[in-house]
């Protein structure tokens, strides 16, 4: 046993898979980003204490300082050029290391001579002769210097930075602890963009990358109908085809019979012989452009007179209206336009549009036809006072082989908007439960 397949919704599934990736795209990029702008931020400003520390030691000779053996002797100096970087902005504390990793000078007087001889990586680089920060929260550090800290820093930045001496090799290691309160406003602003850009680039990417696949989606159902209507519409062509011509000899031997008929019948006979030579014609010519359509697969330069085809089809159901008391109210623009269309086709679309007027209003009612020209357009309106339709059956009206009447087939309008759209027109029914239908018949003007 086959089980039929699920059709594959592409739209859903690139909703689910587009939203998932973009927000993992977009999220996976504001992160970078931020860490960027603040490891950037971090280091510009360490480079900005660095070269205003470094200046200030070359202008008094501090570098000389660091070697001294005497405390006495170095501690003067090393006092006047330390308070002066203890106040700068931001700065809580000030810690001066020698090259043995010994506090020569602090701002916290009981760190003044231990040395910190564990691993610390930034005094480690900063010895190398290269700048270090790094940055935390009090709490979450295990560092030794980190004792005596101030109860409300939270969190810090470190800066590492070496001191030269006049041979450029490394005597010291100027270590600030600071609260760049305005940086981190500065980073906690740029961090909080960077996340709504993410955020609303991702939502635009989206919306225009679905907007893009929904309409593929749609083009692509209508491709398959119209490829399913394609087959059917072959398929009627060729049944039709084939019954046409079987159709032809029938008619011959009866529009035979009744032209014999004629010469010996009474004159009531004769006028209801001479009906059916009419009709038998006129079927006739249906047949032969039924067979003409199904061979020409583009419409043609011909041109029909609007009116005259119009009046033509009418007068075929001049008596049905009368029977069934449907009043006409038909309003035909003078001078008549020219239209692009084959008038015997053009007539069996009016055919088809009369007839489902008719069969909508079974107890009487009203049928009113106006046009309008806006342009090179042609626009017939017919509207009846019938019983209309529903939405649901309104959608596949225009559907082949889908009917709603009892001894229905479903052709008459499908061929109808076929004829239509064969010639660059539109044909679209509107219509409510109980309120009656309106047909817009659009067609272009002969050049």
């Amino acid at each position: 046993m086959n089980i039929p397949r699920k059709p594959y919704d592409l739209l859903r599934s690139f909703s689910a898979l587009s939203l998932l990736t973009i927000v993992i795209i977009s999220t996976v990029s504001a992160i970078l980003l931020s860490r960027f702008l603040r490891e950037t931020l971090l280091e510009r400003n360490g480079l900005l204490t660095l070269e205003f520390v470094q200046s200030i030691a070359q202008s008094q000779n501090t570098s000389q300082y660091f070697s001294e053996p005497d405390s006495a002797k170095r501690q003067g100096p090393l006092d006047d050029f330390f308070n002066r970087i203890a106040h700068m902005p931001d700065v809580v504390r000030a810690n001066v290391y020698s090259r043995d990793r010994m506090v020569l000078w602090s701002t916290e007087k009981p760190l003044v001579g231990r040395q910190f001889p564990e691993n610390n990586p930034e005094l480690d680089e900063a010895l190398g002769g290269h700048l270090a920060f790094h940055t935390g929260r009090v709490a979450a550090h295990g560092k030794s210097e980190h004792i005596l800290f101030a109860p409300e820093v939270e969190e810090f930045v470190e800066n590492y930075i070496p001191i030269h001496g006049p041979d450029g090799t490394v005597v010291g290691v100027v270590e600030l602890y600071k609260l760049p309160r305005i940086l981190w406003e500065t980073i906690a602003r740029g961090q909080r963009l960077i996340w709504i850009s993410a955020a609303l680039g991702g939502l635009f990417l989206y919306a225009v990358l679905f907007w893009i696949v929904r309409r593929a989606s749609r083009t692509i159902v209508d491709q398959q109908q119209a490829l399913v209507e394609a087959e059917q519409w072959a398929m009627v062509g060729e049944l039709a085809a084939a019954v046409a011509h079987s159709l032809r000899n029938p008619l011959a031997a009866i529009r035979s019979s009744a032209e014999l008929a004629v010469e010996s019948e009474d004159a009531a006979t004769r006028e209801c012989l001479g009906d059916i030579i009419v009709q038998v014609d006129r079927m006739e010519t249906w047949i032969r452009d039924l067979l003409l359509y199904s061979h020409q697969p583009d419409g043609n330069a011909q041109t029909a007179n609007l009116n005259e085809t119009f009046r033509q089809s009418l007068t075929g159901f001049g008596d049905r209206f009368a029977r069934r008391d449907v009043a006409l109210q038909v309003t035909l623009p003078e001078p008549s336009p020219q239209v692009r269309a084959d008038p015997h086709l053009l007539g069996q679309v009016f055919n088809s549009l009369l007839a489902n007027a008719l069969e909508a209003m079974p107890n009487g009612g009203q049928l009113q036809v106006s046009v309008e020209r806006r342009g090179r357009q042609i626009t017939l309106a017919m509207n009846d006072t019938g019983i209309g339709l529903s939405p649901e059956q309104l959608a596949s009206v225009f559907k082949p082989f889908v009917s709603y009447k009892q001894r229905g087939l479903g052709v008459g309008l499908a061929l109808a908007r076929r004829i239509v759209q064969r010639y660059g027109g539109r044909l679209e029914l509107r219509s409510q439960p109980g309120a009656g239908a309106t047909a817009y018949l659009q067609l272009s003007l002969a050049e």
